[in-house]
């Protein structure tokens, strides 16, 4: 093979893997953040906090408050809850150029440190998609002051780019129920903490 085919291989290459979601994962689930139990009729309580553009990260943050049966609350009306009452908290964002928009980031920022969170996006930018996915998630997941949990991401339909137009499918849908049903394990059955007792850190 010559260098120009060689140079031509690679590029199909890594323009497939971008194209079929290179690194592509659509949940994960951190099992060395340690759980804060509470004495609470309904522990977890918890709250699902979203911005959406086009209704894709709401489609997703509404299946996933199902599953916790809880509120799925816009930004915009994150001051009618009271979130000191919170044990969970799960946060989901439209990527914008590998960021969460500028609400949610505001919204982050003053976030005192929740008793347990969680974070999801949902993309639509073809090629690098998952891989500016990643990097929202990043970003976002570093301001929980290391109580997230896990953390989802799937596919949404994008008004410009016009890319994913079924999405998010019932696919992403199963996908979502799975993230907030291990959520709520991991919460229920994982490495419990009675608040007031002294932490120690554990890996399940």
């Amino acid at each position: 093979m010559n260098q120009k085919n060689l140079c031509r291989f690679i590029t199909v290459a890594i323009l497939a893997c971008c194209m079929c979601g290179c690194g592509y994962t659509t949940m994960r689930i951190n099992n060395d953040v340690q759980i804060v139990q509470r004495e609470h009729p309904d522990y977890p309580k918890a709250l699902v906090v979203c911005d959406s553009w086009s209704g894709n990260t709401r489609f997703i943050a509404e299946v996933i408050a199902e599953q916790l049966n809880c509120p799925a609350v816009h930004i915009d009306q994150i001051n009618e809850y009271a979130l000191d009452d919170i044990d969970l908290i799960v946060i989901g964002s439209p990527v914008h150029g590998g960021m969460p928009t500028g609400k949610i980031s505001a919204f982050l920022s003053e976030l005192p440190k929740p008793r347990m969170s969680a974070v999801f996006v949902t993309f639509g930018a073809p090629l690098f998609g998952p891989l500016t996915a990643n990097a929202c998630l990043d970003n976002m997941e570093k301001k929980l002051h290391g109580t997230c949990l896990g953390r989802f991401k799937c596919h949404g339909f994008h008004k410009i780019f016009r890319t994913y137009s079924s999405h998010p499918d019932e696919k992403d849908k199963s996908d979502a129920v799975e993230f907030a049903v291990r959520l709520r394990e991991r919460c229920l059955h994982g490495d419990l903490i009675k608040t007031g007792q002294t932490e120690s850190r554990q890996k399940l």
